[in-house]
């Protein structure tokens, strides 16, 4: 049940949970909405997309290469906001910019989450059963 009249949440999509989810059909901005509920806006940085990029045309590793070009063709069906700021390490750059730009990050990479909530930033993740949990989210 989603609050109508309520501004969208803009989440930033970690890449590693992206390619969690792609290895089981799981449509996650859903899932993400009804956790939060209420719209979700999603965010991706312009180095992630890189990443993203760079492993899809990686021939040594060609399961991610597959998994990442399926997450490219969902971040640009689902049009994704590009955020084209952030600079050096991804994970770096998504804590800078999250906490700037006050987005909730979606990741399942436990020292980024670590990270993220030391500074206050709330943080979606996928437990080990496939359920969507929310850390430290003040609406």
């Amino acid at each position: 049940m989603r609050s109508k009249g309520k501004s969208p949440a803009k989440v930033l999509f970690d890449t590693n949970l992206l390619m969690a989810v792609f290895e089981g059909p799981v449509n996650v901005i859903e899932r993400v909405e009804e956790l939060l509920e209420t719209k979700v806006r999603p965010v991706i940085l312009r180095l992630q997309l890189q990443e993203l990029e760079r492993i899809a045309s990686s021939k040594k590793r060609q399961k991610a290469a597959r998994i990442a070009s399926t997450v490219l063709e969902y971040v640009k069906k689902r049009a994704f906001e590009v955020f084209e700021g952030g600079e050096g390490a991804v994970d770096d750059a998504i804590v800078e910019v999250s906490k700037r730009e006050g987005y909730i990050v979606a990741t399942n990479d436990r020292e980024l989450r670590r990270r993220l909530r030391k500074e206050g930033i709330s943080v979606v993740y996928m437990k080990g059963d496939g359920k969507i949990e929310l850390e430290g989210y003040q609406p």
